[in-house]
């Protein structure tokens, strides 16, 4: 066997190893789905359980995430095929003249209508009124922790990925809320800011 021949066998059984190995993430996904749904459909209190859960509170992205990642690898296996070709056109960090604690978290002055700029890449989970804080997005983070941005107008929908550095929306006059979150704990804002 000469070496071209055993380059071509080589890419060849990687081949075949990326691929059924995929088939095996995907049927092994498919098989616990299909299990947890026919559960939920055989025990109405379990699943009136679940549906409170799911409607009542935040669900931890990162934690199935990382939980994916480890027992199933990652999500797309094919990664490095993958090109970005998307240009950031806004890129900025946290710039205000004043900041004083307000309500476990920090009251910030800036410009009027400041365009609000992404302190850490994670998912959208609450767009909508906080009483005290008033128009609030909570972004569950990368890193576990929830970052409420509040006075803040936003196209931003619900359950969207975002991406450290980029724009969340601008404020509503001169003052934005920000307030940090972890395990239902308060976290000290100047960790982050």
């Amino acid at each position: 066997m000469d070496y071209t021949t055993s380059k071509f066998l080589k890419n060849n059984n990687t081949k075949k190893s990326f691929f059924k190995s995929f088939i095996n993430k995907s049927l092994i996904c498919i098989i616990i789905f299909l299990i947890c749904l026919i559960t939920l459909k055989n025990n109405p209190s379990l699943k009136e359980k679940v549906y409170n859960y799911v409607f009542n509170n935040n669900i931890a992205f990162s934690k199935l995430h990382d939980l994916y990642d480890k027992y199933l690898g990652g999500v797309v296996p094919f990664d490095n095929l993958l090109v970005d070709d998307t240009v950031s056109v806004f890129s900025e960090k946290m710039q205000y003249t004043k900041k004083e604690d307000y309500n476990s978290g920090v009251k910030l002055t800036v410009d009027n209508n400041y365009l609000v700029p992404i302190l850490e890449s994670g998912i959208v989970v609450y767009i909508g009124e906080k009483e005290g804080y008033g128009d609030t997005i909570i972004i569950q983070q990368v890193n576990g922790v929830d970052a409420w941005y509040s006075n803040v107008n936003t196209n931003i929908a619900l359950y969207d990925y975002v991406e450290k550095g980029s724009l969340l929306g601008n404020t509503k006059d001169s003052n934005l809320y920000l307030y940090f979150q972890k395990n239902g704990k308060f976290i000290d804002y100047k960790e982050f800011i």
